[in-house]
């Protein structure tokens, strides 16, 4: 059985709505802990998320810059 990747894509603006973000990370992190391949693929907007200002000051932003700090350590990929 040929093995595919699951890629996560997100492209919504992180400071107006974080949870789309999050999403990606968060599947990409279930995914990859079930051993499948996984990646994050960030474009548009979502690319504002290396930015100082990028994740809003909200319940919702802090728990995307959790699944981020996670994602260091993760087996996936995360890329632009």
């Amino acid at each position: 059985m040929a093995r595919r990747k699951l890629i996560f894509f997100t492209g919504g603006d992180t400071r107006e709505n974080p949870r789309p973000a999050w999403s990606a990370y968060h599947f990409a992190s279930v995914a990859a802990g079930t051993g499948l391949e996984a990646e994050v693929r960030l474009a548009g907007d979502a690319v504002r998320l290396a930015q100082p200002d990028g994740i809003p000051d909200t319940d919702q932003g802090d728990r995307l810059r959790v699944a981020i700090k996670e994602s260091v350590d993760a087996p996936f990929l995360v890329s632009l």
